[in-house]
């Protein structure tokens, strides 16, 4: 498609829905649930009710009925006298019925759900006092075969942020974080923590305004290493804290404080929205970060009381931006101490006190022995994990899905944790596990505390310097091989994840030319993009257009292999062909000069994936050897066919 071409979406108005989501919020109970007498009366005012679906996130383009694919999300909405307003969601009730027993209870209007399955999904929105309801649907096809609808991260690795060992020095802070970041990326993860903790962003008092600066600085990084942030979130102020308590990890806030904790998780979300999509709520509530001494939050009664915030915590969410998913903090389900139903039980007691509609997914810290003796221990809980799904599946909510937050192995023995990190990746990689969608090691580095006191880091760390130096351990090629390959090395590609332009939306992209356009993943969802940033790019390749990229700074080199690929799908029209080629310039620095060498012709469809690419091995004699490299996506002469969607490209040699 050409870049005139487009379709003219809109943006959500992200200051119209906050705002609207501040009102809400003083509506609020404390209960949270307990409806004022009012709002009980107040839906029959109404002249009428309508069910409507929404598939950009927008304030306008409400439809009754919708068509979309397998593995897209769409939005739900109760409109209110014939407007576009969406009713306060104290007033009504929203349920989405669909294929295989998938039921939803959206608890705050105007949010997106998911579509895990192909087939027809019912909405149906009704006053709470059951005067006036009103139905929408949406019809969901079965994505394109052999394409994912939704490829897990299970490439990630954590961080020890800087904040833990320099806070107050945001240069160092800075400088840590980044250097850590750089080799998360290095190492061929996809994805990374960054900590979004309230304690950090308004310390001193509830008047304090909120300090953005280290999660602006953290968002930052991560996003200029190309790696998709999960975000903690929790810590209470040392203010809002109740009496006697002095730990912000180990207790919620004073129920005094309750519309102040929902009103900053109203604006971090807001804040982030389209920037941030993946969020947890506290650290191991079952473990040591909770309420109780001594580690001993495993009990009913702590679940429950955890349960209650989650509940706050996500409405409010949700109010500051409908396209979060939001997730259960991460659990300590470590083999050894919980066993196979520590986790599980936890959960269970989650569903009893809440039901399951204030969690898209459950994070769990699926440990094996953490102080591996041997190859023969275990390397991951695995029957915690699996008992946690079978709880999901018995309250038929087997679609949502299980983030592996936290795993790793506290040993200097680099060949046993080299042993035990690739034994781990094979058994999320594996297509059975599919429901695991996210994996993090814990942690790129140790602590670089004097004494260090744990060892899980694939690297040592000096952080007696400022950027700190990491070494790499022998783990941390056996994870950057099994994830990348042996031997291969990343060529940096600018502007590889489309994130960076200069122009406005539907502009010239920056970095890649001499065609193409940008335009923004929300306006434009398709299935499988929550693995990637907020913007892609397009071009039309069934014309003369093409995008590409002169590399000048690296140039062919004898027997190597080069391998170009990206993301892809089929555009406006979910089909088309894309032509990946590799060549080289004739005169250096003219990309007008260019030299097919290699391409490879990619047929694409309605969801994103990642594509094979194309690949050349430079062969003795080849007129390439010495000459500069660049890589582009063709036109029409090429092979190329239709309107192509492309996002995250990489250049690797091996």
């Amino acid at each position: 498609m050409g870049r005139g071409t487009v379709w003219k979406g809109i943006n959500m108005k992200r200051g119209q829905w906050q705002r609207a989501a501040w009102q809400f919020g003083r509506l609020l109970t404390v209960g949270l649930g307990l409806l004022a007498p009012e709002a009980l009366a107040q839906c029959p005012h109404f002249s009428s009710l309508q069910a409507r679906i929404q598939l950009v996130a927008a304030t306008t383009g409400w439809a009754s009925s919708a068509n979309i694919i397998q593995g897209q999300r769409f939005r739900v909405g109760a409109l209110k006298n014939g407007t576009n307003d969406l009713a306060a969601r104290e007033y009504v009730l929203l349920k989405v019925t669909g294929p295989n027993g998938y039921e939803v209870n959206p608890p705050v209007n105007g949010v997106f759900v998911d579509a895990p399955y192909a087939g027809t999904y019912q909405l149906t929105a009704k006053c709470i006092d059951g005067s006036l309801a009103a139905t929408a649907s949406v019809t969901a096809t079965a994505t394109t075969p052999g394409t994912p609808a939704q490829r897990p991260n299970l490439r990630a690795i954590g961080i020890r942020p800087g904040i833990e060992l320099y806070k107050g020095n945001q240069a160092q802070i800075d400088a840590w974080d980044r250097e850590s970041l750089k080799k998360v990326a290095e190492a061929g993860a996809v994805a990374t923590h960054l900590g979004f903790s309230w304690e950090d962003i308004q310390p001193n008092s509830r008047t304090q305004p909120y300090d953005w600066t280290g999660a602006e600085a953290q968002y930052a990084a991560a996003l200029e290493r190309g790696l998709l942030p999960f975000v903690f979130t929790g810590n209470t102020p040392h203010w809002a804290l109740p009496a006697g308590s002095t730990f912000p990890h180990r207790s919620p806030p004073d129920e005094q404080y309750a519309a102040d904790f929902e009103y900053f998780f109203r604006e971090l979300s807001a804040r982030f929205c389209n920037r941030v999509r993946y969020y947890e709520f506290w650290n191991e509530p079952n473990g040591c970060s909770w309420v109780n001494d001594h580690c001993s939050n495993g009990q009913q009664a702590q679940a429950e009381r955890y349960a209650d915030w989650l509940k706050r915590w996500y409405v409010a969410m949700k109010e500051g931006c409908p396209d979060v998913v939001l997730s259960t903090g991460g659990l300590d389900c470590n083999g050894p101490s919980t066993g196979a139903t520590g986790c599980s039980q936890y959960i269970d007691w989650i569903y009893n006190r809440i039901g399951g509609e204030y969690f898209d997914a459950i994070s769990i810290h699926p440990y094996g022995p953490k102080e591996p003796q041997s190859g023969n221990d275990p390397y991951l809980n695995i029957p915690g994990i699996e008992n946690v799904r079978q709880v999901m599946v018995e309250r038929n909510q087997g679609w949502k899905k299980i983030w592996a937050d936290e795993w790793g192995y506290n040993t200097r023995d680099e060949t046993l944790k080299s042993l035990m990190v690739g034994r781990a990746l094979d058994w999320f990689e594996d297509p059975a596990h599919d429901y695991v969608f996210q994996a993090r090691y814990l942690t790129v580095q140790d602590t670089g505390e004097t004494p260090v006191d744990h060892n899980f880091g694939l690297m040592d760390i000096d952080a007696t310097v400022s950027p700190p130096v990491l070494t790499a351990r022998t783990s941390y090629p056996t994870y950057r091989t099994h994830v990348l390959g042996a031997g291969v090395t990343v060529i940096p590609l600018a502007n590889a994840l489309m994130e960076s332009h200069t122009s406005s939306q539907y502009g010239a992209l920056g970095y890649w030319g001499p065609n193409g356009g940008w335009a923004n993943h929300l306006e434009y969802p398709r299935p499988a993009n929550q693995n990637l940033g907020k913007v892609f790019g397009y071009y039309s390749a069934g014309l003369s257009e093409t995008v590409g990229q002169l590399l000048t700074g690296h140039r062919f080199q004898l027997g190597k292999t080069y391998v170009f690929k990206s993301w892809a799908h089929g555009g406006g029209d979910n089909t088309g062909v894309v032509p990946y080629q590799i060549g080289f310039v004739g005169t250096d620095g003219n990309q007008f000069t260019w030299v097919t060498l290699q391409t490879n012709l990619v047929a694409v469809g309605n969801t994103w994936f990642e594509t094979a690419g194309v690949s050349f091995t430079v062969p003795s004699g080849s007129p390439a050897i010495g000459r500069q490299i660049m890589v582009r996506l063709g036109k029409g002469t090429d092979g190329g066919m239709g309107d192509i969607w492309f996002d995250n490209l990489s250049l690797t040699v091996r």
